[in-house]
């Protein structure tokens, strides 16, 4: 059972709120990598050609999705356990898809609980933490506060960059019974997103023919993913959790510099909220000492990704940080991995220590492997830009091997 976790107030900027305080050399990301507008697709009912069909044409781009599930209603298991392995989200559909306020409280206890549940043991590496409501229809909020984060309902609105209430996030259908039918209208749809610099979520359940409710047409939809593909500078595709848990981890977060010298700065990053919960990584950036000509970022000894931009002719580092994971170092002098300048690859392991599963990050295609301290291999895979492990490893100490282009960077994590 989740903590019933309060609302976050607004923090932008350089602002400082009742909840964050942010140093000002700093400014924190509205969206991931400082994106305009953030972008959600979810799918509910997992209707027959969801997975064969339409999740193939996001995987093209490497966008995640979210697949709201009824666990009465048969679901592909194993297709779902692949998404979720690939960093897709599956999540609650509830039990047997009922209207939820025709119920009593008991019973909604018993729908929302028991797909969390069921959803868990059947998909392990998914965390399961935000609800579709059948019909859109709310139930008893203290009931859904308890298992998840956040709820989504299908008002037809693109939400402003903090929702008010994250137990009624809106979404938009598509397909025949929607306003969205085709390329054209979900590319209207996000570019008014991105003038508003707000939250759209996409509502899909039947893909062509396969019987589902409103179906769209998949070459509508790829043709849109491939205009979103070329547009990508401007959008953040994330998954409904991940965007829920961003905003609320960028409005409560609190950024303090505890070194402060000629070529280091030492900054920690820390928030109110539970740890176990909210680990998604939210972009920063700090302005560059005038006379750094560059700067590098690492955390307990392992490279941070990180870029330097220019606005309005103002240099900035931006980077990643995850609240409450240790001291954050950024140095005027380049940093490598201990392997040397030749081998080095920058990677970045997030939440580590971590209680569920951690996420590797390093740019383009690598492979992983776990080894326990006495040289055991304990898991492998392979990923594009990042990817989640650890969900079956027992508590202790393990090293991570991370192979690229013939290069290897080897660090430690910790599972509590």
């Amino acid at each position: 059972m989740l903590p019933r976790l309060g609302l976050c107030a607004l923090a932008l900027g350089f602002s400082t709120t009742a909840n964050a305080q942010v140093n000002p050399a700093y400014e924190v990301a509205t969206w991931s990598k400082f994106k305009t507008a953030a972008i959600t697709y979810t799918f509910d009912d997992n209707t027959a050609k969801q997975l064969p069909v339409a999740l193939p044409l996001f995987d093209r781009y490497n966008f995640k999705i979210t697949l709201f599930t009824v666990t009465n209603w048969n679901p592909n298991w194993a297709g779902l356990r692949t998404a979720s392995t690939n960093g897709h989200e599956v999540t609650s559909h509830t039990l047997s898809h009922p209207s939820l306020p025709t119920l009593t409280v008991a019973q909604q206890v018993t729908e929302l609980q028991q797909s969390q549940a069921i959803i868990k043991t059947n998909v392990p590496t998914a965390r399961c933490e935000t609800i579709a409501y059948p019909n859109c229809n709310i139930g008893d909020i203290p009931s859904i506060q308890s298992y998840y984060i956040a709820g989504r309902t299908c008002s037809g609105q693109i939400m402003t960059s903090t929702p008010p209430d994250f137990y009624n996030l809106s979404s938009i259908i598509t397909g025949t019974t929607g306003t969205v039918q085709t390329a054209a209208t979900f590319n209207a749809r996000v570019e008014s997103a991105k003038a508003s610099r707000g939250w759209c979520v996409f509502l899909t359940h039947g893909i062509d023919d396969d019987g589902g409710y409103s179906p769209t047409q998949s070459t509508e939809l790829s043709a849109h993913l491939a205009y979103m593909n070329t547009n990508i500078a401007d959008y953040w595709v994330g998954t409904f959790s991940d965007v829920a848990k961003y905003i609320k981890e960028r409005n409560a977060l609190s950024l303090t510099e505890t070194t402060i010298s000629a070529d280091l700065l030492s900054l920690t990053a820390t928030d109110n909220l539970a740890n176990n919960v909210y680990d998604v990584p939210v972009t920063v950036r700090r302005l560059l000492p005038a006379t750094w000509a560059n700067a590098a970022v690492a955390r307990a000894g392992v490279t941070v990704p990180s870029t330097i931009s220019t606005v309005n002719g103002v240099k900035y580092i931006v980077f990643d940080v995850v609240p409450d994971q240790g001291e954050i170092r950024l140095a005027k002098a380049t940093v490598t991995s201990n392997l040397g300048a030749s081998q080095a690859i920058a990677t970045e392991t997030w939440p580590n220590p971590f209680t569920d599963r951690t996420t590797v990050e390093a740019k383009g295609n690598f492979s992983y492997s776990v080894y326990s301290l006495e040289g055991k291999l304990v898991e492998t895979g392979q990923g594009t830009n990042s990817v989640k492990f650890g969900n079956n490893l027992a508590s202790g100490t393990y090293v991570v091997k991370i192979s690229q282009n013939g290069k290897v960077v080897s660090s430690k994590v910790i599972k509590k």
